[in-house]
C-alpha cells in the first residue's frame, strides 16, 4: 500500500489535478502493472463518471488484463457517454485485418510500456510464415477486443433510463455489424453477438417482483450492482418502446445471420454450408460415386478414440458451421421470436415490394422490423433455407409449415434482375435458392402446372443462366439439374419447344448450348415413347418417362417427334461458327460439336427416329454431312497443326481434338452403312 500511495496515478488523483489532466497522466503512464490499482480507484463512482468514457480507449489495448477495469467503467461510468465511446471503438475493431489501419497496440502481451509509447518495432516482414503468425495475432486481439466491448454493452445499455432508449440501440447495432463482419471468422465473435442479443432481449422485460426469503444466505461472490444513470429520467419511457425494442432486435439478428452465412469460407469451390449438395446426397444416395467422400460425411463430427466405442465425437470446422447456424436460427425464431409467416413473406417478395410497405402500419411484416433499422432480406432467406436444411439434412424438427410453393418468387426476387449478372450473387444465396427449389421438385405436376408461359420462360432462363455462369461447379451442376427438371415438367409442349429454340438462337454460352442439345434429345426420345403408347405399344414406357422426369401428355408427339423439329432447329444445331482468324477459337466449341454429333448419330441409327423425323430428306436438303460433319475433320487437322494461342498445346487439348476426329470418322462410317444398308440397325444401335 505504501508503494501504491507513491504511484503517480494515486498522487495525481483529483482534486490534486483536474479530470482532464488526470486522463493525460494516465495516457502517458498507465501500464499493465497499474491495472489492479486502477481497478480499486475506479470503485469511486464520482471518478468513474467523470473519466470512464475517455478511459475506454486506453484500456482496450491492454486486454485481457484490463477486463475488470472495463467492467468498472461499464458499471459505474456515465452510461450515455460510455456507450457512445464503445460504439466509436467498435468502428475501429478489426480494421488492421483488412489493411485499413495499423495496429496501435504492441503485439507483445507482456509489455509494461505506457499505451501512448507503444509502437511496432519489427522490421519489414519477408517470410510468409511470419505474415501468417502476425495476422493470427492481430485476428486474436481483434476478437478479444470485440468480445470485451460487447460485454460492456450488456452492462451499459440496461442502465440507460430515458424516454427513448431505442435511439441508443440503433447506434449500437450500426456499430456492431461492421465490426462483426471483420472478425466473424471466429466462432467466439458470433457467440458474443448472440450473448448481446439475449441480454438485450432480457433487458426489455419488466423486472420480476422482489422475493421475500425466510433466511439470508451469504452469496459465494460479492454482488456488484451497476450505478444508477446520473441523467436518469424515471417514469417517462414511451409506451411503444418495448415493441420497438423487440423489432430492432429482430432486424439486428437478421443482419447478423446475413453477415455470418456470407462470410463462411468455401468448401472446395462450393458454398460454405453446401446445403444443396448435401441435400442431393441425402435424397438420392444412388447418384453418389462409390468410394467417393461425400459432403455429408465431411460435415459429420469425427469420432475420437473414445468415440469409436460410441462415447465421444470431435467436432470439425464444417460441423461447427452447422452448429453455429443452428444457434443463430434458434436465436431468431425462438429467442427474439421472428414470426414464421414474416420469414415466408420476405422470401417471396421483391426488394421494391419490401421497401414499399416497410415501416408502414399496413406492412405485413411490421412485427419483425422497424422503420429506422430495416431487417435483412437475405438474412430472412437464410433463415428459411437453414430451417429446411436442419430438417431434411440434419434430421432436426423444422417449422410445422414449410411452404415452398413460392420458389419461382424467390428466384425472381433474389437473383439479379440483370441477366448478365446472374451467378455473381453470394454463393450462399445461390445455394439457398437451389435448396428450396430441389425440395419443391418433389411434386413435379403441381409445381409445373401453376406457371404461365411467361413465368416459365423467366424461371427457366434464370436457372439455365445460373447453370452456365456460376463460379462454383457444384452450383452449376445443381442449377442444371433444376433447369432440366423444370423444363421437362412443364405441361405445355409448345412452350418447351420455344424455349429450346430461343436458347439455340440467342444463347452465347457454349456450356448451356451443350445442355440444350441434351434437353432436345430427351424430349425427342420421350415423344417417341409417348407415340408408342398411342399405338398401344406400352412396354417400357413407364421406365422411359421416369428416367426423363417428363409429363405424360400425348400431344408432345406433334412437336418433338415430327419433321418440324429438325426443320426448325437443324440450322442452329448442325452449323459451324467461325471463331476468328486463329483456329484455336474452335477449341471452346468442341463439347458442342461432340454433343451434336452424338444426336446426329442417334437420328441416323434409330429407324424410328429416322422415319418419324424424316432424317434422310432433311440431311440431303441441308447437306448436313457436307456443311457440318466433314468440315469438322478439317478443323481437327488445323487445330493439331496450329499452335495454341498460348504457344503449346497441352495433352488434354490434343486428346480432345483426337477424340473429336475419331467421332467424326465413326459417324460418317455409320451414316454411310445405313444409307447403303450394309449393317443392321440393331448392330449399329449396339455400337452407339
Amino acid at each position: 500500500m505504501a508503494d501504491d500511495s507513491q504511484n503517480i496515478i494515486v498522487e495525481a488523483l483529483p482534486p490534486a489535478t483536474d479530470y482532464i489532466t488526470y486522463l493525460t497522466i494516465l495516457e502517458y503512464t498507465l501500464t499493465k502493472a497499474d491495472l489492479p490499482l486502477l481497478h480499486k480507484l475506479l470503485q469511486d463512482t464520482t471518478l468513474t463518471v467523470n473519466i470512464g468514457w475517455d478511459l475506454v480507449h486506453l484500456l482496450v489495448p491492454l486486454l485481457p488484463a484490463s477486463k475488470e477495469c472495463l467492467e468498472d467503467v461499464a458499471r459505474l461510468g456515465n452510461p450515455r457517454e460510455v456507450i457512445l465511446k464503445v460504439a466509436e471503438l467498435l468502428g475501429k475493431t478489426g480494421r488492421s485485418l483488412w489493411g485499413e489501419e495499423d495496429e496501435k497496440e504492441d503485439s507483445d502481451s507482456d509489455s509494461n510500456e505506457p499505451v501512448s509509447k507503444k509502437e511496432k518495432t519489427e522490421g519489414p516482414v519477408t517470410s510468409d510464415d511470419t505474415v501468417q503468425k502476425e495476422r493470427h495475432k492481430s485476428s486474436y486481439r481483434s476478437v478479444i477486443e470485440f468480445q470485451a466491448l460487447l460485454h460492456m454493452i450488456t452492462i451499459v445499455y440496461p442502465r440507460i433510463k430515458t424516454k427513448r432508449p431505442s435511439r441508443f440501440l440503433i447506434t449500437i447495432f450500426e456499430a456492431i455489424l461492421p465490426a462483426y463482419a471483420r472478425v466473424t471468422s471466429s466462432a467466439l465473435s458470433t457467440i458474443a453477438v448472440l450473448t448481446v442479443i439475449e441480454k438485450l432481449r432480457q433487458a426489455a422485460k419488466p423486472p420480476l417482483p422482489a422475493r421475500v426469503i425466510s433466511s439470508f444466505v451469504e452469496p459465494d461472490y460479492p454482488e456488484q450492482s451497476p450505478a444508477p444513470d446520473p441523467e436518469c429520467q424515471e417514469g417517462v419511457v414511451a409506451p411503444e418502446e418495448a415493441v420497438l425494442h423487440m423489432r430492432l432486435l429482430r432486424s439486428f439478428i437478421t443482419h447478423v445471420i446475413e453477415v455470418y452465412f456470407e462470410s463462411l469460407p468455401t468448401v472446395d469451390d462450393g458454398p460454405g454450408l453446401a446445403w444443396t449438395e448435401r441435400y442431393q446426397e441425402k435424397q438420392y444416395p444412388k447418384r453418389v460415386m462409390q468410394f467417393h467422400e461425400t459432403m455429408l460425411s465431411r460435415f459429420m463430427p469425427l469420432p475420437t478414440e473414445r468415440g469409436k466405442a460410441g462415447r465421444g465425437y470431435k467436432l470439425n470446422d464444417l460441423n461447427n458451421r452447422d452448429l453455429m447456424a443452428k444457434k443463430l436460427i434458434n436465436g431468431a425464431l425462438e429467442g427474439v421470436k421472428i414470426p414464421w409467416k414474416d420469414v415466408v413473406w420476405v422470401a417471396k417478395h421483391s426488394a421494391d415490394e419490401f421497401f414499399l410497405t416497410h415501416g408502414s402500419n399496413n406492412s405485413p411484416i411490421m412485427q419483425s422490423t422497424s422503420k429506422d433499422f430495416p431487417l435483412s432480406r437475405r438474412g430472412m432467406l437464410y433463415i428459411l433455407g437453414a430451417e429446411l436444411a436442419l430438417k431434411v439434412i440434419c434430421n432436426n424438427l423444422g417449422r410445422p409449415a414449410m411452404v415452398l410453393g413460392f420458389h419461382f418468387d424467390s428466384v425472381r426476387c433474389f437473383l439479379d434482375q440483370d441477366l448478365a449478372a446472374i451467378g455473381t450473387e453470394p454463393l450462399i444465396v445461390l445455394d439457398t435458392i437451389l435448396l428450396l427449389g430441389h425440395a419443391r421438385l418433389k411434386d413435379n405436376s403441381e409445381y409445373a402446372a401453376r406457371f404461365t408461359d411467361q413465368e416459365f420462360f423467366q424461371y427457366l432462363q434464370k436457372m439455365s443462366l445460373l447453370s452456365a455462369n456460376a463460379p462454383s461447379s457444384s452450383i452449376r451442376y445443381n442449377a442444371h439439374l433444376m433447369a432440366t427438371a423444370i423444363l421437362h415438367a412443364y405441361p405445355s409442349k409448345q412452350a418447351r419447344f420455344d424455349f429450346i429454340q430461343d436458347t439455340f438462337e440467342h444463347c452465347p454460352f457454349e456450356n448451356l448450348l451443350v445442355c440444350t442439345v441434351g434437353w432436345l434429345k430427351e424430349e425427342i426420345l420421350a415423344a417417341i415413347a409417348i407415340e408408342n403408347v398411342a399405338k398401344n405399344e406400352t412396354k417400357g414406357i413407364e421406365e422411359a418417362m421416369e428416367k426423363h422426369h417428363l409429363s405424360g401428355e400425348t400431344e408432345a408427339v406433334f412437336t418433338f417427334a415430327s419433321p418440324k423439329t429438325l426443320k426448325s432447329l437443324g440450322l442452329y444445331l448442325f452449323t459451324i461458327d467461325t471463331p476468328g482468324e486463329h483456329p484455336g477459337g474452335y477449341m471452346g466449341q468442341i463439347p458442342f460439336y461432340m454433343t451434336t454429333l452424338n444426336l446426329y448419330y442417334l437420328l441416323w441409327v434409330s429407324p424410328v427416329l429416322r422415319e418419324r423425323l424424316q432424317v434422310p430428306a432433311f440431311d440431303k436438303l441441308c447437306d448436313i454431312q457436307g456443311r457440318f460433319v466433314e468440315p469438322l475433320k478439317a478443323i481437327c487437322q488445323a487445330l493439331l497443326d496450329a499452335p495454341s494461342q498460348s504457344g503449346i498445346r497441352t495433352d488434354h487439348e490434343i486428346a480432345e481434338i483426337q477424340l473429336l476426329e475419331t467421332t467424326v470418322d465413326m459417324v460418317l462410317a455409320a451414316v454411310k452403312k445405313v444409307q447403303s444398308g450394309g449393317d443392321s440397325t440393331e448392330d449399329m444401335q449396339r455400337q452407339s
